[in-house]
């Protein structure tokens, strides 16, 4: 390890170049990081979007079929009402 450091103290441009590498690869860690970061954040929202759309065609069915029912419920008093006056 000190022959290295006396190499790189002996001749700057190599210590120079070894800096210039290691801004490079920080750099380019730092890149994939905030390219990371988005890609996580896109499919958050996706994922929320997709459980908000799911929940409201569950809404928007549950809400029919208790419509329906209570339609049918409607009608089949009517219906047994009108029986009733009958006898």
């Amino acid at each position: 390890m000190q022959q290295v450091i006396d190499f790189v103290t002996a001749n700057p441009l190599y210590g120079v170049g070894l800096a210039l590498l290691l801004v490079f690869l920080i750099f380019s860690l730092v890149k994939k990081a905030v390219k990371l970061v988005v890609i996580a954040v896109l499919l958050n929202v996706g994922y929320g979007y997709y459980l908000h759309d799911m929940a409201q065609t569950a809404y928007d069915k549950a809400a029919r079929a208790v419509e329906d029912a209570a339609e049918q419920a409607s009608r089949a008093a009517g219906q047994a009402g009108d029986m009733l006056r009958l006898k």
